[in-house]
């Protein structure tokens, strides 16, 4: 695609010369030429410049406040001064309002044609850029439905890993949480089931459906299925000014007129479950397990039964979970960063346990169960998997949780378990780091004639470029480079020596498949060509 340039001067003489120069064997077109600034405002929407070349010096509105608008106007054009006065205050100013080139008059022909293709290159990889940028945000926008349905099951299962992180990925989803209820809807099919391999579609439909109908009643939505437990998933969503009954009246009335659309389409039943009113969107996963308890109770009540956890008049067991979110984040923190951040961490999680010890010992007995399970699930090619894993921990640990009276005898004892966890975890890093290194080490001998890479060590080792390289130089004191091209030239020199191959089939035999760079290594590491080192030998 040609760029367009446009070129402002008073003098025709050298306007003329400008525009003789071979502006289109760098890519341009000259899109218009002006005589002073006014002309060139007149002629800007026309010209779209990609590249603005402008006298400082000329009458009516000279270059400098012509450049300023411009750039106003047309933010990504870069802008050239040509100017005859070689003055620091034009300069000052040019910068200051985002001028990229300063050139005087006359203009040097070769810097000219050194600056156009600079620029070019320049103006194309920033098109490119923001095309990416564009093509990026138009499939996000198209992916908006999918993410927000995404985001809904992730909130409602607990699976993201902190408050700042929902409402961070709220905001980039443009979805304000002020106040919610959770609503959990099971299908109760009739005898005129649906084929089996239509039922995605119908979920679908579905889905469409009960979102339009809440969206009826003023309330916007965030849906999800949950194909696991054959249940529709939402997150009703409210002004935070609407008071609770009016926001609860709006989702019965809302529930009751899916029903009716159920029963005539699909005849079908649908049991509704519905939490408390609800501010804190981190609180959507327990207001999900409270939609869900009442859906469930619907069972036994019959079919086309909407039902509020606060309808539930059993007595009701304290509930205290730890999300799978919380889970990890601590389990990352505990292994991978350090022991006073996952302390801090086990305090908070716990900070809003209740008085009833029971649920926080089934909290405790889950967390330390994941704990006991996470280094020998992330081990890959590790000893952890070869060695004998103390599982006795575990049993010794459910034990001791079970005896405890309350909440902080629970903490003092899970954080007693989690240092015996970190203590056999980390022994014997240091010899396994060692064998690490070895089997690397290992693998560039075996391999080294081949096109390797630090990629290759990375897929085929499971950790990063970064943890390779500072292990290689703490343990075998070279970089893989180094190291590599250490093991190669030990085989130049033996195969050098059995005077049996040409220079380039060494080259080749030994992994480099370009000539000229296996010289230029020789060179270095010998000082001398490969044909001075044959005659030494």
């Amino acid at each position: 695609m040609e760029l367009q340039v446009m070129i402002l001067d008073d003098e025709y003489i050298i306007l003329d010369g400008l525009c003789s120069f071979p502006w289109s064997d760098y890519g341009y077109r000259i899109s218009a030429t002006a005589r002073n600034g006014l002309e060139g405002l007149e002629k800007l929407d026309q010209a779209k410049p990609d590249l603005i070349l402008t006298d400082v010096k000329m009458p009516g509105m000279d270059g400098l406040d012509f450049a300023e608008k411009a750039h106003e106007i047309y933010p990504n054009a870069v802008i050239v001064i040509l100017t005859g006065y070689d003055s620091f205050a034009y300069a000052q100013k040019a910068i200051s309002i985002g001028v990229e080139e300063y050139l005087l008059k006359p203009v040097d022909y070769d810097e000219l044609k050194a600056m156009a293709a600079r620029i070019a290159g320049e103006i194309h990889a920033k098109k490119e850029k923001q095309q990416e940028i564009r093509d990026l945000k138009k499939y996000f926008n198209r992916s908006v439905p999918q993410l927000r349905s995404k985001f809904a099951g992730n909130l409602l299962y607990g699976r993201i890993q902190g408050k700042g992180v929902v409402k961070e990925q709220a905001e980039s989803l443009n979805l304000t949480i002020e106040k919610y209820i959770v609503c959990v809807g099971r299908k109760v099919v009739g005898e005129n089931k649906i084929h089996t391999g239509d039922k995605w579609i119908e979920e679908f439909a579905c889905i469409n459906i009960f979102e339009e109908i809440f969206n009826d009643f003023g309330i916007h939505v965030l849906s999800d299925y949950n194909t696991a437990t054959a249940e529709y998933n939402f997150i009703l969503l409210f002004e935070k000014e609407e008071e609770n009954a009016v926001c609860m009246e709006k989702a019965l009335q809302a529930c009751s007129k899916i029903q009716v659309e159920v029963e005539r389409y699909l005849k079908a039943h649908m049991n509704f479950g519905l939490s408390d009113v609800e501010v804190d969107e981190y609180q959507a996963n327990a207001q999900y397990r409270k939609a869900q308890t009442a859906c469930r109770q619907c069972v036994y009540l019959g079919t086309n039964i909407i039902l509020r956890y606060e309808d539930l008049q059993y007595e009701k067991q304290t509930d205290f979970v730890i999300t799978s979110g919380e889970k990890t984040h601590f389990m990352m923190t505990l292994f991978q960063d350090s022991f006073e951040k996952a302390e801090d961490e086990l305090h908070q999680m716990f900070r809003n346990a209740p008085e009833d010890v029971s649920p926080v010992k089934f909290a405790a007995m889950d967390l330390l169960l994941g704990c006991m399970k996470f280094p020998y699930i992330c081990a890959v090619d590790s000893e952890i998997h070869n060695k004998n894993w103390n599982l006795s921990v575990l049993q010794d640990g459910i034990k001791r949780i079970c005896q405890c009276e309350n909440t902080e005898e629970v903490l003092n004892c899970l954080l007693n378990l989690f240092g015996t966890l970190i203590k056999q975890n980390t022994e014997g890093t240091d010899e396994r780091n060692r064998k690490l290194v070895q089997s690397v080490l290992s693998y560039i001998e075996k391999n080294y004639s081949g096109d390797l890479s630090m990629d290759d060590l990375t897929e085929k080792f499971h950790v990063s470029r970064t943890y390779i390289s500072r292990l290689l130089k703490k343990y075998a004191g070279k970089s893989f480079l180094e190291y590599l091209t250490d093991v190669r030239f030990q085989q130049v020199e033996k195969l050098i020596a059995d005077n049996k191959y040409k220079q380039y089939e060494i080259a080749e035999m030994v992994g480099y498949k370009d000539f000229g760079y296996y010289i230029k290594v020789f060179k270095k590491r010998y000082g001398i060509t490969p044909n001075e080192f044959r005659k030494h030998i």
